[in-house]
């Protein structure tokens, strides 16, 4: 897959009165590794180590093994990234078929860190392929059934379909959205397990972390409630996305995501799927085609040369590029500023 590198957003772009609420102070951080003393923790992608700062505050030291700026389908352990899982006192990790964790959580690489699967706190969804026809009309059918906690295992006596083959490239996905972190709620639900994971390998700062967890969960709930009050305005639920990022998004805001791309953003379609979308956009007369900063935007770009739709970038939230990490810009801040696109996409004042 060829890479897409953005320089990013440089400032939290304002939704209201809510940005002075969700915006956390020094939360920041302009190195993936850690530094200093404090609780040794380990993280696998961007969402997972914004928790680990919000919670951990300067009693921990959080090394992020997915660089930023790396998408992190792609993404595959360095020797070093394997050295550091061993030496965590906390190792955390998406799940649900992100990473390669076959490789990360092997007893020998592990040792004697606690581990924490931020996938095991939430429902997880499955996989929603959104068929459509010729004429622009719209199906969607769940791989593997329905969603289960016991994602690691799937029936492997069925064959696969060309849409599940596609789900399961680089890191096999199987039948589960890794994208667990596009619900705020899910994101509250996965502090409450590193609290508890960080009060048990540190009880001596339990209250230290119990109070931020608590404090960013109410940041959480916020952004939460503006995400419900913005989705109350819109009429027409359907977007249109770069790849099938949003599930977990569009499952709490009802909303319906169409992707050009499966779960995996370097699937190519084929012809026949970008001519249903364009048929598709026309029909149901959308408006706005979301891309993404670390996804290459040729083909939203297609789409919307053929339609009169305006390309918008909706940030997945799966890593942050370098330049944002250094200004600072944390999960909340990023969330804020995709809300305000949506507002602007959707037409919502």
């Amino acid at each position: 897959m060829k890479k897409w590198r953005s320089i990013g957003l440089t400032g939290v772009l304002a939704v209201g009165a809510l940005v002075s609420t969700l915006l956390l102070g020094g939360c920041g951080s302009n190195s993936n590794e850690a530094t200093g003393e404090g609780l040794a923790v380990v993280t696998t992608v961007y969402p997972a180590y914004d928790i680990a700062k919000q919670v951990g505050g300067d009693k921990v030291q959080v090394t992020m093994l997915v660089p930023p700026g790396t998408e992190p389908h792609d993404w595959e352990p360095t020797v070093k990234d394997l050295k550091a899982v061993g030496k965590a006192k906390v190792f955390i990790y998406n799940g649900a078929g992100l990473e390669p964790t076959e490789k990360l959580l092997a007893p020998d690489i592990i040792k004697d860190a606690k581990t924490v699967e931020l996938a095991s706190a939430v429902d997880v969804l499955p996989i929603t392929t959104t068929e459509l026809t010729s004429e622009g009309e719209a199906a969607h059918h769940d791989h593997e059934g329905e969603a289960h906690h016991n994602h690691q295992h799937k029936d492997s006596s069925q064959p696969a379909t060309a849409a599940q083959e596609e789900a399961e490239h680089d890191h096999h996905h199987g039948s589960v959205d890794p994208h667990i972190w596009l619900n705020p709620m899910n994101v509250a639900k996965e502090v409450d397990v590193v609290v508890k994971a960080f009060s048990e390998t540190d009880p001596a700062n339990q209250a230290y972390y119990e109070a931020n967890g608590k404090a960013y969960k109410e940041k959480l709930a916020a952004l939460d409630t503006a995400y419900k009050a913005f989705a109350n305005q819109v009429s027409n639920k359907e977007l249109v996305v770069t790849h099938e990022a949003f599930g977990y998004l569009a499952n709490q805001y009802g909303f319906t995501q169409i992707g050009i791309m499966g779960i995996a953003p370097d699937a190519e379609p084929t012809p026949e799927r970008m001519a249903a979308i364009i048929n598709f956009v026309k029909a149901h007369q959308v408006k706005a085609i979301f891309s993404e900063e670390l996804v290459n935007p040729k083909l939203a770009n297609a789409i919307a040369t053929e339609t009169g739709a305006k390309v918008y970038k909706l940030n997945p939230v799966e890593g942050l590029t370098e330049a944002q990490m250094q200004n600072g810009e944390t999960y909340l801040s990023i969330m804020t500023q995709n809300l305000t696109v949506l507002r602007e996409a959707l037409g919502v004042k």
